[in-house]
């Protein structure tokens, strides 16, 4: 089966989206700082690499940091670190621009936040979920494991640095056979803290491409079609009538997974 090609236009585009962050610090903390730091973070990118950032600031105003577990919260709901920030914002339903958020140095969350949130945790998840991508998608992870351990490091140093073409150089390798594809690397996030769903999802319907629709109707029957719910993925709505092959092949994150978020439907 051959899907879609792939869509660099498309694809550039996701990747150069950003967020806008407004960082405060815990007021219960006892810091004498107490103005919020801007940044913007790529949406493809990871808390722990927003961190390393923030250190560099405080260190640069002379705030000494010495806790390394480092943690996020949005409304009083801590934040997956291991989780890309534009799927957190997504979830979050914030509207806001900046995305307001605050930093916390003490208490982490053990109950609700893996723990360990450095950088090096994050890129080993990051891997770990390109494998299961690969997997999923060609029933082997041989594509990945057979990556030389520079090109395994290039896919996260080009995501952490923002190099779309160094990431691609690579990451085409993993996504280029599409005559052997399995199943769609797929997450879907539904409100209220619902459990993530992950299930088996075929690219194809008989002998053509299944739609967004095909795919939602059968997970989430009580959903879709109805006036309900909406489909959103780095903050775009997709139209159910989206191929799924598409949308894998142009829509993923740089894990290479397709992760929506179900959002209530605004009447």
């Amino acid at each position: 089966m051959s899907v879609t090609v792939f869509d660099d236009i498309i694809s550039k585009k996701i990747w150069n989206g950003k967020l806008p962050i407004q960082i405060s610090l815990d007021p219960t903390e006892n810091h004498t700082f107490t103005e919020p730091i801007f940044m913007e973070a790529s949406r493809c990118s990871y808390l722990p690499l927003v961190s390393e950032q923030l250190l560099h600031i405080y260190n640069g105003l002379d705030i000494e940091i010495t806790n390394t577990e480092i943690w996020y919260d949005y409304e009083g709901e801590p934040l997956k670190w291991h989780y890309p920030i534009g799927l957190l914002y997504d979830m979050s339903g914030s509207k806001d621009r900046p995305w307001q958020i605050t930093v916390h140095f003490h208490n982490f969350p053990n109950e609700k936040l893996l723990k360990s949130p450095s950088v090096e945790a994050a890129q080993d998840m990051f891997m770990s979920m390109m494998k299961q991508a690969d997997f999923l998608r060609y029933g082997t992870t041989k594509r990945v494991m057979n990556l030389s351990k520079k090109d395994q490091s290039q896919l996260w140093e080009s995501l952490s640095l923002d190099r779309y073409d160094e990431y691609w150089n690579v990451n085409k390798y993993l996504i280029s056979d599409t005559d052997s594809l399995r199943y769609v690397p797929l997450r879907i996030y539904l409100p209220d803290q619902c459990p993530v769903i992950q299930e088996v999802v075929s690219f194809t319907n008989k002998d053509s491409s299944k739609l967004l629709g095909d795919v939602l109707n059968d997970i989430l029957p009580d959903l879709f079609p109805s006036n309900l719910a909406i489909p959103i993925t780095h903050g775009i709505q997709l139209p159910l009538d989206t191929p799924i092959d598409w949308a894998s092949q142009n829509l993923s994150f740089a894990d290479n997974f397709l992760h929506l978020v179900i959002c209530k439907s605004v009447s």
